[in-house]
């Protein structure tokens, strides 16, 4: 598939919104999933208690939500782009397992939520994206009760590899860095939560917990793609993406996947929670 030229998204999102970009999150959140899995059930997540996902996304991490809380529970996500929560919304009550609501807002234009304070306020790869990640924790702070946990989960870029030294992540590195600094988004976002925690009033983490993950190159190549191809819009306005060059860059990556030498070091996903006094 040729790389597509659109706009930046209105609401600064630097990633395509259309249905490739929607399945890449989805695998996206399947690969994760047991490190979210692991935070949710050591800040004590358990059936009756009320969650608030903000930057939602396709509702995966709802879904672990609601396999905690039960019927007895309830999920609420906060997602920006309509057309993806109301599939989401869609997606999980068909599947049921708890109560469930989506706002469609941005989240820092929110003053009140329905059904808050919750005993849960959990972000997932929310932060990075955001322009001000302190006020977002902060609404995440006031959204809690007293006893409740913030946590957030977020990616640090610093660790990701491709061993041996491969041609085809050396472009991928030079376009999704250069995205990621043009549009001021943080490669950092992980490392980083402690000092964003204090600074929104939180206090420092109560805990933390990372993981990073080292696979064959052809199990990441088929992300690694989509994230370049998703990124390329928003590279087109920075002036550093070019058509030709992509079409190369996707058929290297595929030569080196099948090559079977090449190994994939993965962002760090880190996360911290606070529990509200």
């Amino acid at each position: 598939m040729a790389a597509k030229a659109q706009k930046l998204n209105p609401d600064g999102y630097v990633h395509a919104r259309d249905v490739e970009e929607y399945q890449r999150l989805r695998d996206q959140a399947s690969m994760w999933q047991h490190a979210t899995e692991a935070v949710l059930d050591r800040v004590g997540l358990k059936a009756g208690m009320s969650c608030l996902d903000v930057g939602a996304g396709p509702g995966a991490v709802m879904r672990l939500m609601a396999d905690r809380v039960g019927a007895s529970g309830r999920v609420t996500g906060i997602e920006i782009d309509g057309k993806l929560g109301a599939q989401a919304l869609a997606d999980l009550r068909a599947q049921g397992g708890a109560t469930f609501a989506m706002i469609e807002a941005n989240v820092l234009e929110l003053d009140t939520v329905p059904g808050a304070p919750f005993d849960l306020t959990f972000c997932r790869l929310f932060l990075m994206h955001m322009q001000e990640p302190v006020a977002a924790l902060e609404k995440m702070f006031l959204w809690t009760r007293p006893g409740g946990t913030v946590v957030a989960q977020e990616f640090d870029f610093g660790a990701i590899a491709v061993e041996p030294t491969c041609p085809a992540m050396a472009e991928f590195n030079r376009l999704f860095e250069g995205v990621f600094r043009g549009h001021g988004r943080n490669l950092r976002a992980g490392r980083q939560l402690p000092a964003q925690f204090e600074a929104a009033g939180l206090g420092l983490p109560d805990g933390t917990l990372a993981e990073a993950k080292y696979l064959p190159l052809k199990e990441m190549a088929p992300m690694l793609i989509g994230v370049y191809q998703g990124l390329f819009g928003a590279a087109a306005e920075l002036g550093i993406a070019d058509a030709t060059r992509a079409e190369g860059f996707k058929a290297d990556m595929a030569e080196a996947a099948a090559d079977g030498r090449y190994y994939c070091l993965t962002p760090i996903l880190i996360a911290a929670w606070k529990r509200v006094a």
